[in-house]
């Protein structure tokens, strides 16, 4: 069974979020991680970037495919996790630690931090609850 941490929302291309005040931590679900096998590159929208909700933010690449990390909420890129090998896209930066994205999906594995928008609370409602993202990994089996 996935494990899949009550505090946070889910999205239906496997990114969470989890709110912290007026910014948002987000990161790949251990589902997606697992899926993608090893993680060789991962790079998302440079620092300052207006982002909104659904729209690709990042690439994640691995031993097996290349995918697409969408944006579970709108808001402003603030922060990058460069300890976990997330680089800026365009950057020349080699990245280091992705194994942590594997590891600790969940932890020190985040990938950016948003600072959201004041629509967040509506947006929430498109996101998945944690009983909702544990029904969709089933459909998955």
């Amino acid at each position: 069974m996935q494990e899949v941490p009550e505090d946070r929302y889910y999205t239906k291309t496997h990114e969470w979020v989890k709110l912290e005040g007026d910014t948002a931590r987000m990161g790949l679900t251990s589902y997606a991680v697992e899926e993608l096998g090893d993680i060789t590159y991962l790079e998302v929208k440079p620092v300052g970037t207006k982002v909104s909700q659904g729209e690709p933010i990042g690439l994640v690449e691995s031993s097996k495919t290349t995918e697409k990390i969408y944006a579970p909420l709108s808001g402003e890129i603030l922060e990058l996790n460069k300890e976990a090998g997330v680089v800026e896209e365009g950057s020349d930066e080699i990245p280091m630690g992705l194994e942590t994205i594997t590891d600790d999906p969940y932890g020190d594995g985040w990938i950016l931090i948003i600072k959201v928008g004041t629509d967040v609370d509506k947006e929430l409602r498109n996101l998945l609850s944690p009983d909702e993202y544990r029904k969709l990994l089933e459909e998955h089996r």
